[in-house]
C-alpha cells in the first residue's frame, strides 16, 4: 500500500514523464521530484559547499523550493504570470500549481517545466557565467522556448503554444 503522503510526488513524477517537454528537462523534473539537483543545500549536506545561502537573493538557503518558487527573483516571475505562490508551496507539488485564467489546462505541466527549467538555467547563468538578465529578458528567453516546444505539442494542441507565449508577453 502507497502512503498518503507520497503519492502528490509520485503522480506529479508520472505527470511529468507523459508531460511534452523535451527528455532533458523531464529528467530535470526527476531529479527534482526526487531532491536530487544540486542547488547549495544538498550540496552542503555532502560538504561539497561551506554555506547553503543563496547566490541570487543571500536572503535564504537555497533548496529546490526557495529556488524555483520563493526566491524573489522566481516569486516576481510566477506573480507577474498570475500564479501565486503559497508560502509552503513545494516544488514536489508543482503539477498542482494554481493555473492563471488565461492559460489553457492542456499541457499546463509543460508549461510549468518550461518555467521551471529556465528558473534552474538561470540560477546556474549567474553562478557559473556571471550572467546578469532581468526579468524582462529572463522573460524573453521563456518565450524562444515557448515557441520552440510548439512542435511537441499534438497537432490538435498546437496552439496552446500561441497562449504560453501571450502570457509571457504580458508578463514583460
Amino acid at each position: 500500500m502507497i502512503e498518503s503522503s507520497r503519492e502528490p510526488a509520485l503522480s506529479a513524477q508520472a505527470g511529468f514523464w507523459s508531460s511534452r517537454a523535451p527528455p532533458l528537462v523531464q529528467f530535470f523534473a526527476w531529479l527534482l521530484m526526487h531532491g536530487r539537483l544540486q542547488c547549495r543545500a544538498n550540496l552542503l549536506r555532502k560538504n561539497i559547499v561551506d554555506d547553503a545561502t543563496c547566490e541570487l537573493c543571500a536572503e535564504a538557503p537555497e533548496t529546490v523550493d526557495h529556488l524555483l518558487l520563493h526566491c524573489p527573483f522566481a516569486a516576481s516571475f510566477w506573480q507577474r504570470l498570475g500564479i501565486q505562490m503559497e508560502p509552503d508551496a513545494a516544488a514536489c507539488n508543482l503539477l498542482h500549481l494554481p493555473k492563471p485564467e488565461n492559460l489553457p489546462a492542456a499541457h499546463f505541466d509543460t508549461f510549468v517545466l518550461l518555467c521551471c527549467w529556465h528558473l534552474w538555467k538561470h540560477r546556474n547563468g549567474i553562478v557559473f557565467r556571471q550572467e546578469s538578465l532581468n526579468l524582462p529578458q529572463f522573460l524573453q528567453n521563456c518565450k524562444l522556448d515557448a515557441r520552440a516546444w510548439s512542435c511537441r505539442l499534438p497537432r490538435q494542441n498546437m496552439g496552446v503554444s500561441d497562449h504560453w507565449y501571450n502570457a509571457l508577453s504580458l508578463a514583460m
